[in-house]
This record gives structure tokens, C-alpha cells and sequence, in this order.
């Protein structure tokens, strides 16, 4: 009895549970590292497949059943629930691990195949007798040791690894070996790996032949497949890939059937499950990747658990969440939201030389011309107005320049290129460049003229090839600032030439392939009438804006864009979305949004703190302002939906639509759950408004684009959702603990009473922002592994994405659970951790995003980012944040 007492304190306690979360956190993290420095076989021999980690795993499957064996857990059903869906979950793991595989099958149309190649490599030995096999994975890093002993013919041999070689990206490659059989030595050189199978390297020893091979094996199916036809749809006008798929004929002894497999539309058959991953650059040829996964239904039945668990969480008597909720409810404190919008003042410019362009054409741009629907170079059909606003952006900076429009500067740089060419409006930031062209460091821009000299040579070429040649890990920031600026100066000289507007089909076209005005007029299957709208049009637009008589040129774009309706049909988008995408570039909502949510939460921060050092509540006035801040909550998800409907999809597929979407989360936050707490409304306020900035800085691309094909999914809708709401929640919590911090810091024994009050309420608003965001990712995390399985054929595969979030998940679990530590149990640590543990969520979302490499790259639609200087700041402020708080520490935990 006293062994198992002694077991039981010391394995079945939180202290060792959140131990081992710590450890199994901290190794993923640094695996994602691994990976990315090394390769994905050197982070899975160091963590992932490593023993060590599967001890730590299991360790901590049995401290959850003791601990709720011990604490009798099934009391509070939603916990319970919660801790044993972790248990299913990881008891499917295993079984994966240990009892799945994964492969590739390849075929080519009009053939049959029932071969399978494994993900995993092998070492064999094969003799005359004998073939022998054992699983062989090499990492870069680490110890690579092994040797293999068997008998051949009476005698042993021995393999002793001598010496690993990873050959670069497509490359075989190369393992040294030590073979010793008879008294003798030889060093042997095999080629191979995953994903390669070589012919075996044969070794003598006087009459005793040994083949000895290194890489995948291949597994013979109790089936096989006929590929009928390989299909590869592309978007309108683009190579860019819209859906491919494999019609195949499954051939089973006397059963036959086809099956047409696609992204997000695998086979499950026999136990095995199909999914297309690739395909032959000839397009006669299919990838197919294999699964057989027996802990699929046990981890699945995992997810289940958890939703139930998190869900009677919030229900459950005795839950922490009701605690929290009913301390919420014995207090009433102010709310106060201030509203406003800011406007961009716009540059000015010479007025008589602009006047009567930005008069002249202010109707007709702004109007039918900003409805002309043009094809980008990926083939999304768009209006000029969406081309306008990404192009003026880029190239300035700003949304407009003099007081016009995107889509009056366009049109200006379009049909008076000369003019333009001499205007400073692309916009120049890098100190070192300015110097470089002999210029003040106050300029803000520069014309496309002056980029080159009298002879027309340019005159930053040297330094933009020079940053061209190095390797992209060498380039410093001048070298990235002059590559962005190149880019600007080549979009400003398409823009001039008006290569970019491509809005003339070419008739009976397959791809649906859209061109510029000045390839229409040389094309030989752009017909004659045609050709004359369009010089109608050009005619028609210098008399609009000498004479302010449009008549012409509005009748000759109708004409073009009926032309557009009759040779395109099939592809365009409805007026009525066409409208509704005009109308959405024109309101820069988002942008608005901006000013709106930074002056609401600094506002209400600063009444908040008049608040609680005059003891007086204004609740006519919070009520009123909390309406308008409602309206400018529905004004941000007005404009989600109608990204929305314009692109076709959920808008949170990339970078720019997910930061906007966990903006809207936090408002939905405040404005929902927090809006009795005019301290929570701020924090919530606050973190909305530094979203949306990151989301419109020059690193993150706001176009709408056309999905990939795997991003096709009702999974991934729900999946991108549920975890990027989390963010929002789990912002809040990092905000409210910087408040909480800040309060520790202004209290004094005059205060301290009132203080302590306010700082055990946003405590509690804190855990509950925490609970439910943890619950989010979690879920929210879990829906992504279904969605991986239906796309990838597995649930889990230690992509650097889903790692980090996983981590993140360990991160805030291992905050939740600090109350059950005596000594950790405190205010002060909680909110310290609260908003260091958010580092977490802004590795998951920028780190892999933008440094790490992995499958989610293509959420990554922005410009690769170097790590910003005043992230190092931050750090530093927060650590004396936490230090000054510290006198304040003393408040009653809830």
C-alpha cells in the first residue's frame, strides 16, 4: 500500500500531468524548428517518432485516468467528458502509429495497378536463403546508429552504420555501411531512402553473395485499380489548377465498379482509404496516396467526447465556467463604447493640373467604367474597380493620391501615360535607396521617370540584380526593400502600358484566355467590330475628359461588355455581384474599421479608469454608446458577408481574410459575451483594431483570389472558423491580462479596495474569455483533422500549422489548470501567463505562416516577412510590465 501511495501522489497529481503537457508541448515546438532547418525525417527520429516522446504520451494517458479515478471526475460531467475524449484520442493515436501505414500508388491512363509504395523506408539484407527487413529512418541531426545481426550459411554477419548523407530536394540519398562476415571487412555505399526504391547493392564474400537495399517497399494490394481518365480543370484564362480528379474502374476478383476520386472526395475501400494527391506533368498519369488507418473510429469517437465534454462544460453544476459566470453576475460594472470613423486625408496635388481630370472623370470612373469586368493573371473574373484599388495600393501605399479614386487614377495612368509617367506617386520608404538615387530623406515618393536616366539606363539595376542573386535566407533589408520597390515600379509600368487590363475574350477559346487592348488590336481572332468598340472607346474617353461628354464612350464600353456577356457567359459573375464587388471597394469598410475599433477601446479605457478612481457610473450615456458600437459590429459583419458573397467562399482562406474574420470574433466577444465589463469592451475593441492594422500592412495581400483545390471543403469551412474565432476569445484573455497588470500597477492603499474589486472581475471575465477559446481551438483543431483526413488521408501528420496549434492547445490547458498548483495559484501568475501564452497563437498564425515551411504555405498569400524589431520591444516592456505589476499582487483569488 505504500508503493501505491507513493505512485499515486506522485503520478497521479496536476504537478505531474502538467509536466508532462509542458514536455509534450516544448518538443513539438522545437521539432517544428527541426523540420524546418532540417528536414521532416530528422524532427520525427528527434521528437515525434522518437521514444522518449511516446513515453511522455503515455505517461500522460495514464496520470489523466488516475487523476480522474482519483478526484472522481465523473461527478462533473462536462469535465469528465472533456479528459476522457483526450484519453480515446490518444489511445487512437497509438493505434495509428503502430498498426497504420501510409503509401503512394502511381498509374497511368488505360493501365492496371494493385502496387503500393510505403512512406516508410527499409533496410534489407537479402541472402539465398533469407530477406530480411527492418524499419530505417536517418535525420540529419542526432545519433544515426544501428547495427543488424543474422546468420548466413553458419556464419554471422554483421551491418554497422559508418556514415549518412540527405541528398537535396528530388536527390537519392546516401547511407555508408560496415559489413563484416567471415573475418572480413568491407564498406559498402547505398543509394536510396523514402520514397525510393534502388536496385539492392551486392556484396561478395568469397561464394556468399548479400544484397543489401535502402528505401521504401513496395505492398501489394488485395485489389487493383484501372486509371480511365485523368481530368485537370483550370481556372478561365490561367494554368492555375481549379480541380483535378481520377476516374478509375476498382477491379476485385469478379467485382468491378468505377470510382471517381477528387480533392476532398476519397475511396474508402477494404479498410483502405485512396485520396488524390498529385498527378504526371503530362496530365496522362495519377498520384494516388494510400491509408490504412485502424485508429481512426477510436479518435474520432474522441472528437465526439470532446464536443459533448466542452458543451456540458457550460452547463454542468459545479462547473469552473458556471463559478466564474455566477461571481460575473453578484457585480455590475460600467460599459461605455465610444464610436468614431476616421478619414484618410488624401495628398494633394497641383490643382491645375488635375482639376479637370478629377472632375472630368469622376462620374464615368467611379461608374459603368469601375463595372468593366477584367481577367488578373490567376483567371479570376473581376471588376476594373477590384484591379484599381490592388494596384493603386501597391504602388502607393495609400487607397488613393490628389483626392481621385483607384479607379480615376487608372484611368488617368491609362489614357495619359505621359503625364503619369512624371507624377510622384510610387511610394518609397528605405532611407538607403533614397540615398542610392541622390534624394531627401523626406521624400515619401517618386515618379516612374526618374527611376532612369538620361540614356533610359535604370538606374537602381546593379542593386536590384545584386539582391535578385542571394539566397533569400542572405538577404538584409535593403535588399528585401529594393526587390518590393522593383516590384512597385514594374506594376506601375504595366499599369502605364495597360497590360494589366485584360477584358477582351479571345472567341472559342478552351481556357477561357481574356487580353489587353493593345494585344486585341494584333490578334487575328479578335474580329474587326470588336477593334472598332474599342477605338470608339479610347476616342470617346479623351473627348470625356476634355469636354465632359461621355455619351460616346459610355455607348462604346457598353458594347464591349455585351461582348463580354456573349463570348464568356458561362464564367462571369452576376451583375449582382459585380455591383456588390464595386460597392465593397468603394466603402473600404475595413480599412475604416480601423480608426472605429482603436479609438473605441482607448476611449472606453480611459472612462473606465475615470470610472474606478471617481467611483461613478454613467449608464444612460454606455447604454447609448453601446448601440452605436453594435452598429459598427454589424457594419464589420456586413462586410464579411459580403466578401463572402463575392468570392464565393468562406472569407477566411487566406491571411488577410482570417486576421479580419478573428477582428470580428473579438467584437463579437465584447459585444456578446463581455458587455457588462467596460474594461473587457475595451480590451476587445483594442485587440479588433490591432488585427485589422496587421491585416492591412504591406505584407498581407487583401485580394480576393480563387481557392486551391484542397481548400475546397465544407470541413475546412467549419474547421478555419471554430479555430479562428478561438484567436479572438483567446486575445481578449492576453488583453485583460495586460489591463489587469496595468490596475496592479495603479494601485495604492487609497484604491486598493476598489482595485482589488475590478481586478478579480476582469479575472473572472479573463478565465471565461479562456475557457471558451480554448474550447474553440480545441474543437475547432479537431474539425481540422477530419478535414485532413478528407483531403490528405490522415487526421494528423505533424505539419508545422497543426503542431503549433496543438502546442497552443497544451499552452492554455497549462494556464486553466495553474489553479491546481498552490503555489502558482495567484492573480498576478494568471495574468501574466494569460498574455505571455498568446505568443503561442501568434507563432501558430504568423510563425508558421511566414518562417516555418509546411502545408499551410498557402495561407501565406502575403510578402515573406523578416521578424519586425519591435517584437523584441514588446517582450521587454512586458517583462517590466510584469515587474512593476508585482507590487500589487496581493488579490484574493476567486
Amino acid at each position: 500500500m505504500k508503493y501505491v501511495s507513493i505512485v499515486e501522489k506522485l503520478f497521479f497529481s496536476y504537478k505531474f500531468m502538467l509536466f508532462m503537457l509542458f514536455l509534450l508541448g516544448l518538443g513539438a515546438g522545437v521539432a517544428t524548428f527541426i523540420e524546418s532547418v532540417y528536414d521532416t525525417t530528422s524532427a520525427k527520429i528527434m521528437v515525434y517518432d522518437a521514444t522518449w516522446y511516446e513515453g511522455v504520451m503515455l505517461l500522460l494517458t495514464l496520470s489523466l485516468v488516475g487523476i480522474m479515478y482519483k478526484y472522481k471526475m465523473w461527478k462533473k460531467f462536462g469535465a469528465f467528458i472533456v479528459h476522457l475524449a483526450f484519453v480515446a484520442i490518444l489511445v487512437g493515436a497509438a493505434l495509428t502509429r503502430y498498426f497504420g501505414y501510409e503509401g503512394v500508388i502511381h498509374i497511368r491512363e488505360g493501365l492496371s495497378e494493385n502496387e503500393m509504395l510505403t512512406v516508410k523506408s527499409y533496410f534489407t539484407i537479402k541472402t539465398e536463403k533469407e530477406f530480411l527487413e527492418y524499419p530505417l529512418a536517418l535525420g540529419q541531426i542526432g545519433n544515426n546508429d544501428f547495427s543488424y545481426e543474422t546468420m548466413v550459411e553458419g556464419k554471422v554477419l554483421h551491418i554497422n552504420y559508418k556514415s549518412y548523407h540527405a541528398g537535396a530536394k528530388g536527390e537519392l540519398n546516401t547511407l555508408i555501411v560496415e559489413a563484416r562476415y567471415d573475418n572480413k571487412l568491407k564498406t559498402v555505399k547505398i543509394e536510396g531512402g523514402a520514397g525510393w526504391i534502388e536496385p539492392p547493392v551486392v556484396v561478395r564474400f568469397d561464394d556468399v553473395e548479400i544484397e543489401l537495399a535502402w528505401g521504401s517497399k513496395v505492398i501489394a494490394l488485395p485489389f487493383s485499380f484501372k486509371l480511365l481518365d485523368f481530368e485537370l480543370q483550370r481556372y478561365p484564362g490561367s494554368q492555375s489548377p481549379s480541380s483535378y480528379a481520377s476516374e478509375l474502374e476498382v477491379i476485385d476478383n469478379s467485382t468491378t465498379f468505377p470510382y471517381r476520386i477528387f480533392m476532398n472526395h476519397p475511396l474508402t475501400y477494404k479498410g483502405y482509404k485512396f485520396f488524390q494527391s498529385s498527378y504526371d506533368l503530362d496530365e496522362k498519369g495519377t498520384i494516388l496516396e494510400v491509408n490504412k488507418d485502424p485508429g481512426k473510429w477510436p479518435t474520432y469517437f474522441g472528437y465526439f467526447l470532446l464536443c459533448v465534454g466542452f458543451i456540458g462544460n457550460f452547463f454542468t453544476k459545479g462547473s469552473r465556467f458556471v463559478k466564474l459566470r455566477a461571481f460575473l453576475q453578484k457585480s455590475a460594472l460600467a460599459l461605455l463604447l465610444p464610436l468614431v470613423f476616421v478619414q484618410a486625408t488624401p495628398l494633394k496635388a497641383e490643382a491645375d493640373t488635375l482639376e479637370q481630370f478629377r472632375k472630368n472623370s469622376y462620374e464615368h470612373a467611379n461608374g459603368v467604367f469601375s463595372s468593366l469586368l477584367v481577367q488578373d493573371y490567376m483567371g479570376r473574373i473581376k471588376p476594373i474597380s477590384t484591379e484599381a484599388v490592388e494596384i493603386v495600393n501597391k504602388i502607393t501605399g495609400k487607397s488613393s493620391l490628389f483626392g481621385l479614386t483607384p479607379e480615376q487614377m487608372i484611368l488617368g495612368m491609362t489614357t495619359n501615360a505621359g503625364l503619369w509617367q512624371e507624377m510622384k506617386i510610387i511610394k518609397l520608404s528605405n532611407p538607403s535607396i533614397k540615398k542610392v538615387l541622390g534624394l531627401s530623406p523626406e521624400a515619401e515618393y517618386v515618379s516612374f521617370a526618374s527611376m532612369f536616366d538620361d540614356e533610359g539606363y535604370y538606374k537602381l539595376a546593379k542593386q536590384v540584380s545584386a539582391a535578385n542573386q542571394k539566397a533569400q535566407s542572405k538577404r538584409d533589408t535593403f535588399d528585401n526593400d529594393i526587390i518590393k520597390f522593383d516590384e512597385k515600379l514594374n506594376i506601375a509600368y504595366l499599369t502605364l502600358k495597360g497590360v494589366l487590363f485584360k477584358f477582351i475574350p479571345i472567341p472559342n477559346d478552351a481556357s477561357h484566355t481574356w487580353i489587353a487592348p493593345n494585344d486585341a488590336f494584333s490578334h487575328p481572332h479578335i474580329n474587326s467590330e470588336v477593334k472598332s468598340m474599342l477605338n470608339d472607346y479610347f476616342v470617346g474617353l479623351q473627348e470625356g475628359i476634355s469636354t465632359n461628354k461621355w455619351d460616346n464612350a459610355n455607348i462604346a464600353l457598353a458594347k464591349l461588355k455585351e461582348n463580354q456577356r456573349s463570348l464568356s457567359g458561362g464564367i462571369l459573375p452576376s451583375e449582382t455581384r459585380v455591383r456588390a464587388e464595386v460597392l465593397y471597394n468603394h466603402m473600404g469598410l475595413f480599412q475604416k474599421l480601423i480608426g472605429f475599433y482603436f479609438v473605441l477601446g482607448c476611449g472606453a479605457f480611459v472612462l473606465a479608469l475615470i470610472s474606478i478612481f471617481k467611483g461613478k457610473n454613467y449608464p444612460t450615456l454606455e447604454k447609448s454608446v453601446l448601440y452605436i458600437f453594435i452598429a459598427g459590429f454589424i457594419a464589420h459583419s456586413f462586410g464579411l458577408a459580403l466578401r463572402w458573397y463575392i468570392s464565393g467562399h468562406a472569407p477566411w482562406s487566406d491571411s488577410y481574410e482570417s486576421m479580419v474574420y478573428i477582428g470580428w470574433s473579438a467584437g463579437f466577444a465584447g459585444v456578446m459575451v463581455f458587455r457588462k465589463s467596460i474594461l473587457s469592451l475595451s480590451a476587445a475593441a483594442i485587440l479588433a483594431a490591432i488585427v485589422m492594422l496587421v491585416a492591412h500592412m504591406s505584407f498581407v495581400n487583401p485580394q480576393i483570389t480563387n481557392l486551391v483545390p484542397v481548400l475546397k471543403s465544407y470541413w475546412l469551412t467549419v474547421h478555419v472558423s471554430v479555430i479562428t474565432a478561438s484567436y479572438g476569445f483567446l486575445g481578449m484573455g492576453a488583453l485583460l491580462g495586460f489591463i489587469t497588470l496595468l490596475l496592479m500597477i495603479l494601485k495604492n492603499k487609497k484604491n486598493a479596495l476598489r482595485m482589488n474589486e475590478q481586478i478579480r472581475h476582469l479575472v473572472a471575465i479573463n478565465e471565461i474569455s479562456l475557457i471558451i477559446g480554448l474550447a474553440m481551438l480545441t474543437v475547432g483543431n479537431f474539425f481540422g483533422g477530419i478535414w485532413a483526413n478528407e483531403s490528405w488521408g490522415r487526421y494528423w501528420g505533424w505539419d508545422p500549422k497543426e503542431t503549433w496549434s496543438f502546442v497552443s492547445i497544451i499552452v492554455y490547458a497549462l494556464i486553466l489548470h495553474l489553479r491546481f498548483v498552490p503555489k502558482l495559484n495567484s492573480v498576478y501568475v494568471f495574468s501574466i501567463a494569460s498574455l505571455v501564452g498568446y505568443s503561442s497563437i501568434m507563432m501558430t498564425y504568423f510563425g508558421v505562416n511566414f518562417y516555418l515551411t509546411g502545408m499551410h504555405s498557402y495561407a501565406a498569400s502575403g510578402e515573406h516577412a523578416s521578424l519586425p524589431s519591435f517584437v523584441y520591444y514588446i517582450f521587454v516592456g512586458i517583462f517590466g510590465l510584469c515587474v512593476l505589476a508585482y507590487q500589487g499582487r496581493d488579490v484574493k483569488t476567486i
